[in-house]
């Protein structure tokens, strides 16, 4: 099913949301975040596999209000649920509601500026060349130069989501010199022969953030 159009149209919320999509779970209970990724969808209840599963089920008991955000490509799709339950043979899992409604969100909350800019990804090691195609103040979306040396089952072990990645923007347009900025992938994109990623920077740094903002304000 298509999960845009699940959105939209609320006969089809319980098939909205296919297994393995990463979703991420907050609740005023809990002190931060989980990560996690659904496991299966029932027709009443949702199944998924959390990460950081000590503070999971020491603070958010039965019963609770959460927000789930799940994550395809560029856009996020939030909703409200309960925490049903928890069970831990043989493996841990949360069971949570199905959602009364589903909101569309854009993954970067930031206007895009589109742009053309060359730059090299150090991703695990491996230098590959590749164009920035939009950019924020919060991240970028990246097309792969070298995405014919790839076929789709070693891209998703090289680009894995939430994996580290060092992004070399190369000169052009007046910069004096080669800049690079960190940041983590939160997904990978397919089509044809083309590979499309999406980065969220860190920003660790004011010269970093400097850099984001001369290079937004100079409009490439």
């Amino acid at each position: 099913m298509d999960i845009e159009n699940a959105a939209n149209e609320e006969a089809y919320r319980l098939n909205a949301f296919d297994a393995g999509l990463s979703v991420e779970i907050t609740s005023d209970t809990m002190p931060s975040k989980v990560s996690g990724f659904i496991v299966d969808v029932k027709s009443d209840n949702i199944i998924i596999r959390p990460g950081g599963t000590e503070d999971f089920h020491t603070k958010v008991p039965n019963g609770t209000e959460i927000t789930v955000r799940c994550f395809t490509g560029e856009t996020v799709f939030r909703f409200k649920s309960i925490l049903r339950n928890v069970v831990f043979e043989p493996t841990m899992l949360a069971i949570i509601g199905c959602p009364e409604s589903i909101q569309r969100e854009e993954r970067r909350d930031k206007r895009r500026t589109t742009c053309k800019l060359p730059c090299v990804l150090v991703i695990k090691e491996n230098k590959i060349k590749a164009c920035i195609e939009d950019l924020t103040h919060t991240g970028c979306r990246c097309s792969l130069y070298e995405s014919g040396m790839l076929d789709r089952w070693s891209a998703k072990f090289l680009f894995e989501e939430d994996c580290a990645v060092d992004i070399f923007f190369l000169p052009a347009g007046g910069t004096v010199k080669e800049q690079s900025i960190k940041g983590m992938i939160k997904y990978l994109r397919t089509a044809y022969d083309r590979f499309d990623i999406g980065v969220e920077f860190y920003l660790s740094s004011e010269e970093e953030k400097d850099m984001i903002e001369t290079t937004l304000k100079l409009g490439w």
